[in-house]
């Protein structure tokens, strides 16, 4: 009985996986608006009425993209800080899997969110509690930069949405021209001005 139940719910797992791969790429792809619950079940395979067994709503799916992306993501930053090493090196990686998830994923959720975040306030409000928490990494890679005397300023949140800002600005930039933007370069050189705009360093090792 216990591994049928199991079967069941890993068959379940499975179908709510293949809707949402389907859904981020529709998105990606002809944007919110021109996405329907009909075309996400049909990319699927599973007939229209399938979709409502998983998920009650467009939006809802949508919700679930962002957590399980904003998830994804926040590990592997966190990854970085548990790994430690310079606070360059631990930057320039936390910058680099930003800007791979924007540009590199086929995925612009940063334009989607902008697009439907006035409307959809949950969304754009899941998404900034979860952009606070890789703040709050950032900040404290900081701290510690700050107790070593390596960090001079006396305010790492402050720092830590600075660093942000930079990194956004790059993703806006890499979406209006993705050809232009590397994101492993990107990153190199907004650390690198980071550390020296801030009186970290001059982009040397901090």
């Amino acid at each position: 009985m216990n591994n049928r139940v199991t079967l069941k719910e890993a068959g379940r797992g499975a179908r709510r996986s293949a809707l949402m791969n389907a859904a981020g790429t529709l998105i990606a792809d002809v944007g919110y608006e021109g996405t329907t619950i009909e075309a996400i079940a049909r990319k699927a395979g599973m007939a229209k009425g399938s979709f409502y067994l998983h998920f009650e709503s467009k939006e809802e799916i949508f919700r679930a993209l962002i957590e399980d992306a904003s998830e994804r993501i926040i590990e592997r930053i966190s990854a970085v800080e548990r790994k430690g090493g310079s606070i360059q090196n631990m930057l320039n990686d936390i910058a680099g899997i930003i800007l791979s998830f924007h540009l590199g994923s086929g995925h612009p959720w940063f334009f989607i969110l902008m697009e439907k975040g006035i409307e959809r306030q949950k969304v754009i409000e899941h998404f900034y509690d979860k952009r606070k928490k890789v703040i709050d990494i950032i900040s404290g890679i900081l701290c510690k930069g700050m107790a070593e005397g390596k960090v001079v300023d006396d305010d790492p949140d402050r720092l830590a949405s600075l660093f942000i800002g930079c990194i956004n600005g790059t993703v806006v930039r890499g979406c209006c021209s993705p050809e232009e933007i590397s994101p492993d370069h990107e990153a190199l050189w907004i650390v690198k001005r980071f550390l020296w705009g801030s009186g970290i360093g001059e982009g040397g090792e901090a």
